[in-house]
């Protein structure tokens, strides 16, 4: 649990903002921003009582432990399908960028 929750949980949420800034970057970043982590939170917020209803309906945690398996899969796809695709210019790496011919 330590491990699951600290590392790959908590650990990784240092970075989302580098995430969310790679891929959307620009003038709208912050409206983005916003309705990722607010989306995060929501999921969050919401997965406890989810996971309560099912376990009560159910009578063990299967069900959502497939739903979080399932809903984790489908955010790392998301994330990939929007990553850029191309190299971008950054400071200390313009030499690397092929110039136009």
């Amino acid at each position: 649990m330590v491990v699951a929750q600290g590392a790959l949980g908590y650990g990784s949420t240092s970075i989302m903002g580098a995430v969310v800034a790679e891929i959307f970057q620009g003038r709208h970043f912050g409206t983005i921003f916003g309705t990722v982590m607010f989306t995060a939170l929501a999921g969050g917020a919401a997965g406890p009582w989810v996971t309560g209803t099912l376990h009560d309906i159910y009578g063990d945690y299967t069900l959502a432990f497939a739903i979080g398996i399932a809903v984790s899969a489908l955010s790392a796809i998301s994330i990939w399908l929007a990553a850029p695709r191309k190299v971008r210019a950054v400071a200390g790496r313009i030499h690397r960028i092929a110039k136009p011919a």
